[in-house]
């Protein structure tokens, strides 16, 4: 009977420790039933911050939006509520949040997609220490090393340049318009010190409209990076996402020119471009109207742009097989984050599916968002914009902060059960 308790109590401490140290770090949260951390020694240690959104619940202005920032098991560290519904988030050096969210009301109608409208500045606790309201923002902003912030804005195009416009499906204007974007670059007191506006320096014969697309956005800017030294010339400068032309471009902020534009049909819907410490550029290619030409792609994929050559120098599209490609397919927004050990962070925003590629293409960490919400159809919605890595030195989090991954409670829960981990 001693030696049957000895083995009773020994057995109920294993167990415990299971459930305390190694169930969190085998918990399927994986679209593919599979726990986050595939490979330990390869992925990217940080916070990886989301901004679940729906936007079907906008309409009810009791309606709260969140952030989430997460642990590298998909738990969260902490959250920032929101009184209205968050499209895009980034964090300041200081742990603050800036968060794009769009009223419940807009006074006109601007081209469909990714309006938000209100710019917000949160401290950790969720206090509102900045705020910019213009409804004609819309998609991505960019934050500068000086503390200023660079947004989109929707502007009408004067009816001379617009009925030079190329493209796009006829007859499909917004009441007879069409909209261009300009950049306002704003100061800590929201005064605007700088603007770009595009009709004056895009070109009708090159910046032709997707013939798939609406001819309501002649440019409709969905990503946007302030670049302190392009690699064309290295001078400062904006790097683009022009999703209505399906063109990537940089342009120069000493006189607003377009110095660089990918070469035509490389992506195709694109967004999320990114610089990379090579020079060169990082852009996730939804594929949303691509044609089989010359092959189908059948997905979307990630690509790395050299601008010197416009050739591809490295891309990952799902895999080798039709299957592959397919189950990586996001028509619709998406990001490609280059991290810090030469790793993609790779965001499938319709699917809510968020995972870390190494660049011999191996997955080594992976989720899909828990946090679905409500929608007008029949299914749940866990739709994000992008997701956001930050290495635990990118940001002063306040004291206290929980860690983003344990090494020791790994290597302890690998240990306890080593077939496990050996087979993941």
């Amino acid at each position: 009977m001693r030696l049957l308790a000895i083995f009773c109590f020994l057995a109920g401490v294993y167990i415990g420790l299971y459930y305390v140290v190694v169930a969190p770090f085998v918990n399927p949260i994986s679209i593919y039933k599979t726990p986050a951390i595939r490979d330990a020694a390869r992925m990217s240690i940080g916070y990886t911050l989301i901004a679940p959104y729906n936007n079907a619940l906008n309409s009810d202005p009791h309606n709260k939006g969140y952030v989430y920032l997460l642990d590298m098991l998909g738990r969260e560290i902490h959250q920032w509520k929101t009184d209205k519904q968050v499209l895009s988030a980034r964090l300041t050096p200081n742990g603050n949040l800036i968060a794009a969210m769009e009223p419940s009301k807009y006074s006109q109608q601007y081209p469909g997609g990714g309006n938000t409208g209100d710019l917000q500045e949160l401290d950790w606790k969720g206090s509102i220490v900045r705020e910019y309201k213009n409804e004609s923002l819309h998609h991505d902003f960019s934050l500068l090393p000086n503390g200023n912030i660079a947004v989109v804005s929707w502007e009408k195009l004067p009816a001379a340049i617009a009925r030079n416009v190329k493209g796009g499906i006829p007859g499909t204007e917004l009441k007879g318009d069409i909209w261009s974007d300009a950049i306002l670059e704003l100061d800590p007191g929201n005064n605007v010190v700088w603007t770009w506006h595009a009709h004056e320096h895009m070109n009708p014969n090159l910046d032709i409209i997707d013939p798939a697309l609406p001819r309501t956005g002649w440019t409709y800017i969905n990503g946007i990076r302030f670049l302190p030294k392009n690699p064309i010339d290295n001078e400062e400068g904006y790097l683009l996402s022009m999703r209505s032309i399906n063109t990537v471009m940089i342009v120069r902020k000493r006189d607003g020119e377009i110095i660089w534009r990918s070469p035509r049909n490389l992506t195709n819907t694109q967004h999320d471009p990114n610089l990379l410490p090579n020079g060169n550029i990082l852009v996730f290619d939804n594929g949303f109207t691509r044609l089989p030409n010359p092959v189908p792609l059948y997905g979307s994929r990630v690509i790395e742009i050299d601008p010197k050559t416009g050739a591809i120098a490295w891309s990952f599209d799902g895999g080798p097989g039709v299957m592959d490609k397919l189950a990586f397919y996001g028509p619709l927004v998406g990001g490609s984050q280059p991290l810090p050990n030469g790793n993609v962070l790779i965001t499938d925003g319709p699917k809510g599916h968020i995972f870390e590629v190494t660049p011999d293409k191996k997955i080594v960490w992976d989720m899909v968002s828990p946090y679905t919400t409500k929608s007008s159809g029949s299914f749940p919605i866990n739709f994000i914009f992008k997701a956001r890595r930050y290495s635990p030195d990118e940001i002063t989090f306040p004291l206290g902060t929980a860690k983003p991954f344990d090494t020791r409670l790994y290597k302890a829960a690998s240990m306890l059960a080593p077939l496990y981990f050996t087979n993941l």
